[in-house]
């Protein structure tokens, strides 16, 4: 009966379901373009003060509510405008969502963290910032597979304009995943861009970013400079090497600074003029003891 009475109005086929979103939002968005209801008032800057405004927003939201079916209503009913109304739509029923999971967790979404998470992966802000409204705890909390946080997806994922976005509204570069990566040392081991890592040095802490260990046994768990050199980043070793303050390459009986040294002669980080003066450095700096 709710099928016959979608469609008697000439909008949709059918209700919006888990499996119809694209011929769905293919009809609506139509019908809105058609009647000069899309532009500006589900996309692109929204004008409220705009004297047409209030009554094209209107009329859009109560076409996308009627659209969508009953039970789909209670999601959006309280919206106030069409494109909040639109967007949250899109988050929960797109394949945008939902089609490349796998890479974040080995397994289908299922939960709200799951899809917030591919939502910061694609860098769909619009679709990520529904689920923080809904629940502001989200951005903290951690996939149940590597533990990682959205600031960790954000990282990986090379979504700088969210990366910066997530942590005005309060995500920590301190958490740790599983392994003991924080979104800092995965910067470090997960890409060149020293720009992205400085501007996470002066947000929150350096020092203490710098010295933050991977997990390991032995609590000899490699640091960020140790994480970048080991990938072969000669910008970023470079970088995290001239703000790592030598008492933590010294720490352990010179544990990282020797492991340092070794991974930068391997990938030809430094020069070997370079190279033999900083061993020189340290040994002067600290007796070593290779036991």
């Amino acid at each position: 009966m709710a099928t016959t009475n979608i469609a008697s109005t000439g909008i949709v086929l059918e209700v919006l379901t888990n499996d119809n979103y694209l011929d769905w939002s293919a009809l609506v968005k139509n019908y809105l373009i058609g009647k000069n209801l899309w532009h500006n008032v589900v996309e692109g800057n929204l004008d409220p003060k705009h004297r047409n405004w209030k009554s094209k927003n209107g009329q859009a939201l109560h076409a996308i509510q009627l659209s969508c079916g009953h039970h789909t209503l209670r999601q959006i009913r309280n919206c106030e405008t069409a494109q909040e109304a639109w967007n949250h739509l899109k988050a929960v029923f797109s394949e945008d969502l939902k089609a490349d999971h796998y890479d974040i967790e080995q397994g289908a979404p299922q939960t709200d963290i799951d899809m917030f998470h591919v939502a910061v992966k694609k860098g769909l802000w619009n679709e990520a910032i529904l689920f923080i409204k809904r629940d502001g705890d989200i951005i903290s909390q951690k996939s149940s597979a590597k533990g990682w946080t959205s600031l960790h997806v954000a990282v990986d994922a090379g979504q700088n304009e969210i990366i910066k976005r997530l942590v005005r509204m309060g995500a920590l570069f301190t958490e740790k995943d599983w392994e003991g990566y924080t979104p800092f040392s995965l910067a470090a081991k997960s890409t060149d861009d020293i720009k992205i890592v400085d501007w996470m040095l002066k947000q929150q802490g350096g020092d203490d970013l710098l010295t933050m260990k991977i997990k390991a046994d032995d609590d000899k768990g490699d640091i960020p400079v140790l994480l970048a050199a080991i990938k072969g980043h000669r910008e970023m070793t470079r970088f995290l090497f001239s703000k790592t303050r030598w008492f933590t390459l010294l720490d352990n009986n010179c544990y990282y600074g020797a492991k340092l040294l070794s991974h930068c002669i391997n990938a030809e980080i430094y020069g070997k003029c370079y190279v033999s003066n900083l061993f020189s450095d340290l040994v002067g700096t600290h007796r070593y003891d290779p036991k």
